[in-house]
C-alpha cells in the first residue's frame, strides 16, 4: 500500500502540499484490513471479521482472492459505507523511529501517493514550520488510532492465551471449481463454553465478549464476498 515512506518534517516538506483523493485505488490488492475495537460494531455490517493465524488483531476479510479487493470499485471508489480506519489514514502512517524504543513513532507520508502530485491543496506547514491545523487534526488521528490497535490487540491476546481460537478454512465454488480459502482463525464456541465463569464474567467486563460475539456474527458475510 505505501511505496515510499518518509518521514514528515518542516526542513524537508515544508511546501509540501496534500489534495484530498477519494480514490482507493491504492487498496486495490488488498486481501484484508486490520479493526480496532472501536470499527468492530460498524465494519460487521459489511466485512467477515476474523483474526490472522499468526496475530490476534480482527481483520475485515476483502476477497476470497488474494491480490484482490472486493469493495473497491472499478472507478476508485469504495462500495459500502464504512471505510476502515486503516485506509482512511493513507497516505500517512505512524512508523517506529527506533528499534530500541518501540513505542517511539514519527509520522511518516508515503512520497509518491498522487495526494502530494500538485501545486495546489493544504499546506502541510505553516510559514514558520510549525503542523498546519489539517497536519495536526491528522497526527491526532493516526495517534488515536494507533494507541486504539494496540488496545485492540492486548484484549483480543486473550483469546490466544485460552484456546479458543481454531483454524478456519472456507469452501467455494465458482463457474463449477471448489477451492478453499485458509489461513485465518475463528473463535471456536465448543471451547469457549467450557471457560470458566470468573473468565466469561471478565470479559464481558473488558468487552472482549461483544467482540466475540461481533466476530461471528460477521461471518454471515463470507456469503457476500462468496457470490
Amino acid at each position: 500500500m505505501f511505496k515510499k515512506i518518509e518521514a514528515l518534517t518542516s526542513s524537508a516538506h515544508q511546501d509540501l502540499r496534500f489534495t484530498t483523493i477519494n480514490s482507493f485505488e491504492f487498496a486495490r490488492n488488498m486481501q484484508h484490513s486490520p479493526l480496532g475495537v472501536s470499527e468492530l460494531a460498524m465494519a460487521s455490517r459489511f466485512y467477515p471479521i476474523l483474526f490472522p493465524k499468526k496475530d490476534t488483531t480482527p481483520m475485515a476479510l476483502l476477497s476470497l482472492d488474494q491480490n484482490n479487493n472486493h469493495y473497491v470499485n472499478t472507478d476508485g471508489s469504495w462500495k459500502v459505507p464504512y471505510i476502515p480506519a486503516h485506509f482512511r489514514r493513507y497516505p500517512f502512517i505512524l512508523a517506529n523511529a527506533d528499534e530500541e524504543k518501540p513505542d517511539r513513532f514519527v509520522v511518516c507520508i508515503d512520497r509518491e501517493a498522487p495526494h502530494f502530485a500538485a501545486d495546489l491543496g493544504d499546506p502541510m506547514f505553516t510559514a514558520d514550520g510549525t503542523p498546519a491545523d489539517f497536519t495536526q487534526h491528522t497526527i491526532d488521528f493516526l495517534q488515536k488510532f494507533q494507541e486504539e490497535m494496540g488496545i485492540t490487540k492486548t484484549i483480543c491476546q486473550e483469546l490466544e492465551q485460552h484456546g479458543v481460537l481454531a483454524n478456519k478454512t472456507i469452501n467455494i465454488e465458482k463457474k463449477g471449481k471448489k477451492s478453499t480459502i485458509g489461513g485465518f482463525r475463528c473463535v471456536d464456541m465448543k471451547k469457549l463454553v467450557t471457560l470458566d465463569d470468573t473468565t466469561l464474567a471478565g470479559w464481558v467486563k473488558n468487552g472482549l465478549m461483544g467482540i466475540v460475539y461481533t466476530h461471528l456474527q460477521s461471518l454471515d458475510n463470507v456469503k457476500v464476498l462468496a457470490a
